[in-house]
């Protein structure tokens, strides 16, 4: 599925609150952090929401640039790419 809309991530806040739990968060720093966190929430059947940290935002950017916000926008892109493949919905935090 692609990253969650923000009325998909309405719905999954909505379902979580009416349900009384809690959608796994995962803060991830590379793209292997990131395709294990997409796999564990397909392997749960579960939605998820995942975070770039400050570092991995800095990574994402090149080791010589270390623009956050550069790297930020390439994790974006490259989330909402892979996360076509799992049969979840993602929330994506930049």
């Amino acid at each position: 599925m692609p990253v969650a809309t923000p009325e998909i991530y309405f719905e999954m806040i909505d379902r979580a609150k009416a349900g009384g739990f809690a959608f796994p968060a995962v803060n991830v720093t590379s793209s292997q952090t990131l395709n294990a966190a997409l796999r564990g929430f397909a392997e749960a059947e579960s939605d998820g929401i995942v975070q770039v940290s400050t570092g991995g935002a800095a990574y994402w950017s090149g080791a010589s640039t270390k623009d956050m916000v550069a790297g930020s926008l390439g994790f974006a892109a490259f989330a909402r790419e892979v996360a076509k493949n799992y049969n979840v919905n993602i929330a994506l935090h930049t």
